[in-house]
């Protein structure tokens, strides 16, 4: 006769088995689990070192195509330019040494480019002094500072057009005089023997630079000017130096004035990307090719028909 000791030992050993199946079942799954687990970290590790590896790959390949790039502007851009009047006029804040290689390059081409004339942030008439400086150089009133703004930019772009001061006061050093124009030298071309008033001489071509670190609301200097440049019928390449910034603007939104509008797309050049070798290349061949009355929008940007201008004879 079975007794109650012996049931009850039956049924500890049946959950004693029962209990030892599962911590040795889970066991087996966890360890199945885990060498899954290691084999799919191994998997994306080997794939992370080849992708790190064909990036340092590209990123050498591009550096060597980039020091290819700017080994041979010189050569792109030589004797593009020779002996014609090129003044380079930027807006404050963009970046200088990018500025300053454009005017090289255009040297390099044969231009007579001496310097950089920057437009201070003063033509953005923020305050009464700036406003009654600015309508003291024009001799009009200063009620309404757009008008006053767009007279002035009209009047620079008469004496661009004109090439050197009329008799008497000169527009261009009485703007520097007041701060709302700074010359930068740029190389040994503006010697001892140069003068404001005789620059930039006859039939000059005007690169004008905005860019994206430049203060926004100088942005709204470049149509006006744009507009007024070309009513004074002065050859003109709008440029553009971008910078890549986190929530920032796009490559071309500087010169989308210009490329939204058909009057003036037809008549001015624009290059989105100043801030590359081959943008500032591009800068001078669009300069050069004004000379026999080829427009073209340049870059990589919205609005950019193409990355450089068709190969033309020298």
């Amino acid at each position: 006769m079975i007794n109650f000791r012996f049931h009850l030992v039956s049924l500890i050993a049946v959950f004693l088995a029962l209990a030892l199946g599962v911590v040795m079942g889970a066991t087996v799954i966890d360890q199945a689990i885990v060498d899954s687990l290691n084999t799919r970290i191994d998997d994306v590790r080997n794939e992370a070192n080849a992708q790190r590896s064909e990036n340092s790959d590209l990123r050498r390949e591009l550096d060597r195509l980039r020091s290819y790039v700017e080994g041979t502007d010189d050569f792109a851009v030589a004797g593009r330019l020779d002996g014609v009047p090129v003044a380079v006029m930027a807006l404050r804040n963009v970046d200088g040494d990018t500025v300053n290689r454009a005017v090289e390059l255009a040297q390099v081409a044969g231009a007579a480019a001496p310097g950089v004339l920057w437009l201070e942030e003063k033509w953005l008439l923020a305050d009464d002094e700036s406003i009654q400086q600015l309508a003291d150089v024009l001799g009009a009133p200063g009620d309404d500072r757009t008008t006053l703004r767009d007279s002035a930019l009209a009047a620079l772009g008469d004496r661009l057009a004109a090439g050197s001061a009329p008799l008497g006061t000169d527009l261009l050093v009485t703007l520097v005089e007041s701060g709302f124009v700074t010359f930068e030298a740029v190389g040994d071309e503006a010697s001892d023997e140069f003068s404001l008033t005789s620059w930039p001489g006859t039939d000059a071509r005007v690169l004008l630079v905005d860019g994206t670190d430049s203060n926004v609301e100088m942005n709204g200097v470049v149509e006006p000017a744009t507009r007024a440049f070309v009513a004074s019928e002065v050859p003109l390449v709008v440029g553009e130096v971008f910078r890549e910034q986190e929530d920032g603007p796009d490559r071309g939104s500087r010169l989308a004035a210009v490329r939204d509008d058909d009057d003036l797309r037809a008549v001015v050049s624009t290059v989105d990307d100043l801030d590359l070798a081959e943008g500032r290349v591009t800068a001078v061949l669009a300069l050069a090719d004004l000379g026999r009355g080829v427009v073209g929008q340049y870059g990589y940007g919205a609005g950019a028909d193409q990355s450089l201008p068709e190969a033309s004879p020298r």
